[in-house]
């Protein structure tokens, strides 16, 4: 058997090989978490702990929220639902310079609160919003970058999988405060990130021009296509604020208002929601395998003391907290950029946590800022998740370097986000410390 170090190093050297050659996430996490196991362990511990882990980690109760948001929001995927969000907000903001993708962007916060998904919000808003906004003659790096970041705003807004996700690998913590501790931070990415493109439209008019302008009683009379959005949000986020429900309680909850509002606007076609539900399955399955994989790979790193090795890096530094966090979020953002966000967030979190808390932060504060570090690794290549999402639906197509150069501006207005929420906290912790306890 190797020693610890020389398990750690093999097991990187096994996962960027797998890396390279193309292997998906899943199979590169797991087979390299087990040849590190299997070199530092041995046979006969790792044929006791593997099953365990496999089984452990993906079994827990508060992961069945994962697949119930997703259906919900296949189920409103494959209704249109993401259509008639950007025909209201298109004659809202349209006329404003850079409108369209200002309107997009407020679509894809929205739809992402709706589906809990950022490949789904990219993927819909984008396949309806690029032709429109290349038909008036946007620069091709601003609309593509626009959508490939706005997308990530549902990993932010509540319901997000990511967050979940965070919720089962940290002991104690409340999904549901997590989920509510995201709802500013969202709102406040959501304008920074319309600002950016109204400067942009002002500075460079050719490169974003205005579009149409709707009377009033038009744009009120589209109004009423919200009220989908204004039902569940008061149904799942309201609900959990004020103690109805748990987050696990509130995903069920939603399948069922989604269906209702479906039949309400009678829409509802069984092929759709046969589609919706094998979508979920595949969907679901991929993360499950992720999770296992991940876990696989985080438990090398804690039976070798790597954890720990990691933890005691960034404090012998001795920074003030703010410089701890953001050396994590650094560390971060190159992890990001060869791992997936379910990877990142499992085999992170067990290391940073600690550092956040010793440095006076809270856990529910740190769900939502690594949930925004997560958001950049969907954009950041060569694995950024939503630049391949965009990349693949552009009309006549697009280079994946194109759709990074749009992005990257979004990525500074990440990071300016971020440094907001180091330095004041409270922008994250007041809402949740105002819910009622269920």
């Amino acid at each position: 058997m190797l020693s610890a170090t020389a398990g750690i190093i093999l097991c990187l050297a096994v996962l960027f090989t797998l890396l390279v050659i193309g292997a998906p996430i899943f199979i590169c996490l797991l087979l390299s978490g087990l040849v590190g196991l299997l070199s530092v362990e041995g046979w006969q511990m790792l044929s006791n702990i593997a099953g365990k882990i496999a089984f452990s980690k993906s079994s827990g109760y508060s992961l069945l929220a994962v697949p119930m948001f997703i259906l919900m929001g296949n189920l409103l995927l494959t209704h249109r639902i993401g259509q008639d969000l950007y025909d209201g907000m298109y004659r809202w903001f349209g006329r404003l310079p850079g409108g369209l993708a200002i309107a997009s962007t407020v679509v894809c916060a929205i739809f992402g609160f709706m589906s809990g998904s950022n490949t789904a919000a990219s993927a819909t808003i984008g396949s309806i919003a690029i032709p429109e906004m290349d038909k008036k003659g946007y620069d091709r790096k601003l609309s593509l970058g626009t959508l490939a970041v706005a997308g990530t705003l549902a990993a932010l807004i509540p319901p997000s999988t990511i967050m979940i996700i965070y919720g089962v690998n940290v002991s104690g913590v409340s999904i549901g405060q997590v989920f509510v501790g995201g709802i500013v931070p969202g709102l406040i990415l959501t304008g920074l990130m319309c600002v950016y493109i109204y400067l942009f439209a002002i500075l460079y008019p050719n490169l974003a021009p205005a579009g149409t302008s709707y009377p009033f009683k038009e744009k009120l009379r589209l109004l009423p296509r919200l009220v989908p959005v204004l039902i569940l949000f008061l149904a799942i986020v309201g609900g959990m604020y004020v103690g109805v429900w748990t987050a696990i309680e509130a995903s069920a909850a939603s399948v069922f208002i989604s269906l209702i509002i479906i039949i309400c606007y009678r829409r509802l076609r069984f092929s759709a929601v046969l589609d919706a539900i094998k979508r979920t399955i595949k969907i679901s399955g991929m993360i499950y395998m992720i999770i296992v994989g991940a876990n696989v790979m985080s438990y090398l790193f804690f039976v070798t003391g790597f954890q720990d090795a990691v933890s005691r890096f960034i404090i012998q530094f001795s920074l003030p907290p703010w410089g701890n966090m953001l050396l994590i979020l650094f560390i971060m953002t190159i992890l990001g950029t060869f791992l997936d966000v379910i990877a990142l967030i499992t085999i992170s979190v067990p290391i940073f946590l600690p550092v956040a808390v010793a440095a006076g932060y809270s856990d529910v504060w740190f769900g939502v800022i690594v949930t925004i570090a997560s958001e950049m690794a969907l954009c950041t290549p060569p694995v950024g998740v939503n630049l391949f999402v965009i990349q693949g639906i552009a009309p006549n197509g697009a280079s994946l370097l194109t759709v990074a150069r749009g992005a990257a501006p979004f990525i500074v207005v990440i990071w300016v986000l971020l440094a907001l929420l180091v330095a004041f906290p409270e922008l994250v912790t007041w809402l949740p410390g105002t819910m009622s306890a269920r």
